[in-house]
């Protein structure tokens, strides 16, 4: 009978273990979630400064958009074609260009290098957005002026116990 309890017991740590825990992310309404982060595309028009100090106070470590690989290029490619309400032909990432040579160096909003890389072209400019005519697919250096943007913050997790 002892036997029997022990290893009831250790069967029902191993299960809680596997199956009964987890963990889950919540992004606020109105947010899509993606990998370990919430995205919103603002329609409203702002310069890059004011849209990056926009995206600061949505939430705890929110920037303008920062671009990590070619499945979140997709993804934030697909939330603003879905989302955009006006038809803008660019909206706002986090890329600033910090030079005007071959290989820049370019850092986004949030303070990360950029490690995936869709730059198309360098000009005087040092705003960065997606551009309409690839689909919002990839990165261009325009002008200042006032433009859509998207958010990105990091999501809070929810640890859960069935």
């Amino acid at each position: 009978m002892g036997r029997f309890i022990c290893v009831s017991f250790g069967l029902l740590v191993v299960f809680l273990s596997l199956s009964g825990t987890g963990a889950d992310f919540d992004c606020p309404s109105g947010w899509s979630a993606y990998d370990q982060y919430c995205y919103r595309i603002f329609n409203e028009r702002m310069t890059w400064e004011d849209a990056e100090w926009f995206c600061t106070k949505q939430a705890k470590g929110g920037h303008l958009v920062s671009v990590k690989s070619a499945g979140e290029a997709d993804f934030v490619a697909w939330m603003v074609t879905q989302n955009i309400q006006k038809p803008f032909y660019y909206v706002w990432i986090g890329l600033r260009v910090q030079k005007q040579e071959k290989q820049c160096n370019s850092k986004w909003s949030d303070g990360s290098s950029v490690s995936y890389d869709n730059l198309m072209d360098l000009y005087i400019t040092k705003c960065s957005g997606l551009k309409k005519g690839t689909g919002f697919r990839k990165w261009f250096v325009v002008r200042c002026i006032e433009r859509s943007f998207v958010c990105k913050f990091p999501h809070s997790v929810k640890i859960w116990l069935c």
